[in-house]
């Protein structure tokens, strides 16, 4: 294993060199967004549109690993578009995200039900501690691009967010956005 250089765009989130990548579509958002209707207007109106795209870069042998988030901008009735939401599959293992570009709302739930909500504005270094759910809420009219960075081993549990969702919802109200309780949260 050697010392490299990574490129980082703030702008695109474009990583160079990277080692994987993959795209999330608002199709495969059935069962997050509350509004299922508007979901399904959204799909017919303007397509399966790009929701957010993860570049990572992982060097073999290292413990840790980086890479971006970019989100685009959106929303689905009230929601804003977001991340999935996860926890990671080990439960001692946190994470940090580091705003580039954009504004979003990161939510932060714990286990024992402590909620938490950390502003996404470029400058700000997110700690996300060992065993809180986390999901990114790109609340701006641009794209919302973070970088993050956690150990190889931390793995991701979407699971449980896909089953009983986030304790919040983030929705758009008088074009400001405000976190809500998520009236569909399963305890």
């Amino acid at each position: 294993m050697l010392p490299e250089g990574v490129t980082i765009d703030p702008l695109t989130g474009h990583i160079s060199p990277s080692t994987g990548k993959y795209t999330k579509r608002l199709s495969e958002f059935r069962g997050i967004y509350r509004d299922e209707k508007a979901l399904d207007a959204l799909l017919k109106e303007q397509g399966d549109l790009v929701t957010y795209e993860v570049v990572e870069y992982r060097a073999d042998g290292s413990d840790l690993f980086f890479g971006t988030t970019t989100m685009m901008p959106g929303r689905v009735g009230d929601e804003y578009f977001m991340t999935r939401g996860h926890y990671h599959a080990r439960q001692d293992r946190g994470e940090i995200y580091y705003t580039q570009s954009g504004e979003g709302i990161l939510l932060l739930h714990s286990r024992d039900g402590q909620t938490r909500e950390v502003d996404m504005k470029p400058g700000v270094c997110a700690f996300i501690p060992p065993d809180w759910a986390h999901r990114s809420v790109n609340t701006g009219k641009s794209r919302l691009v973070f970088v993050w960075c956690c150990s190889q081993d931390a793995g991701h549990d979407y699971a449980e967010i896909a089953s009983k969702g986030m304790r919040k919802l983030v929705v758009a109200k008088e074009d400001a956005a405000a976190c809500i309780p998520n009236p569909r949260f399963q305890v």
